[in-house]
């Protein structure tokens, strides 16, 4: 579980949202495989594995902005939901590379 980020300031993700091919381990698994790498964020941030990779099945943007939007209160990042509609709509693999990055999540090791 991650714990919450001082309140007070906020910062800007890790990686910028198109830099999804600086990390090329998880650009490929959100592009393959998106089911499980939403639901390995939702693991990292407190959320039900399964429960988040079935909902990725059916409603293919819903819990990317849920958990991009979770991931922001919890490492106190800048930002609004309709830039997490935004991103998870248009760009949804970069949307979960950010994440990966931000999570520092490592699916393939």
């Amino acid at each position: 579980m991650i714990a919450e980020e001082n309140a007070d300031t906020k910062v800007q993700f890790k990686q910028h949202l198109w830099g999804c091919l600086s990390n090329i381990e998880s650009c490929f698994c959100a592009w393959c495989f998106p089911c499980i790498s939403v639901g390995h964020i939702a693991d990292e941030v407190g959320e039900n594995f399964l429960l988040c990779c079935v909902f990725q099945l059916v409603l293919p943007y819903g819990p990317i902005i849920f958990l991009r939007e979770r991931v922001r209160q919890l490492k106190n990042i800048e930002g609004s939901f309709a830039e997490d509609v935004l991103a998870g709509v248009y760009c949804t693999c970069c949307a979960i590379s950010q994440c990966h990055a931000e999570l520092d999540i490592h699916i393939m090791r």
